[in-house]
């Protein structure tokens, strides 16, 4: 039995490191083999990684590279399906315009805010005056009925309406509401238009 105990420690004895400190010896015990290849393979996959991803100019495949590929993808449907909205709508005169624009004033229940004739109330401007709050023009008013102003109540209709029916609406409005007389028309708001 002594020889066994001798014999064990002399195999500790063996796997013993050279330097001592403070009375203890470092042990020599290697990790495994298949710890140290996994290792490695970690180490590989991760320079791999850092060189696909970010290592050479170029590439194309940073964030913000792929940011502006699917932008550029997003916009190039959209356009098309622009392109196939306006096939699909026939170029329609002035009056027919204001006669499709005022079924989609009713459509859209914008007479809850502006009233059925246009006269404002507690929550929309008057659109019956020559005063506008954010331009007068066509393309003004167009762009107010699609991206809306949230922070006056007023709801963007960009993705509930097609451009032309926008186009519609905006000319019923300027051509139809404005300079009409309703009754009991809000107060002038903004600044007067030529």
């Amino acid at each position: 039995m002594s020889q066994d105990n001798n014999k064990d420690a002399n195999e500790n004895f063996d796997n013993i490191e050279s330097h001592e400190y403070d009375g203890i010896r470092e042990q020599n015990n290697p990790a495994p083999l298949w710890i140290t290849l996994l290792f490695l393979v970690t180490i590989g996959f991760s320079l791999f990684y850092l060189i696909h991803y970010f290592g050479y100019p170029g590439n194309e495949r940073d964030q913000a590279s792929e940011y502006a590929k699917s932008v550029a993808e997003w916009e190039s449907q959209q356009a098309v399906l622009k392109e196939a909205n306006q096939a699909d709508m026939p170029e329609l005169s002035m009056a027919q315009m204001i006669e499709k624009g005022k079924g989609l004033y009713e459509k859209n229940a914008c007479m809850a805010c502006h009233g059925s004739g246009g006269e404002g109330n507690s929550i929309g401007p008057n659109l019956t005056d020559n005063y506008w709050i954010n331009g007068c023009s066509v393309e003004n008013v167009m762009d107010v009925i699609a991206n809306g102003r949230p922070t006056k109540g007023m709801t963007p209709y960009k993705n509930m309406m097609q451009e032309e029916e926008i186009k519609y609406l905006a000319n019923y409005i300027l051509n139809s509401m404005v300079g009409s007389s309703p009754v009991n028309p809000k107060d002038p708001q903004g600044e007067a238009c030529e």
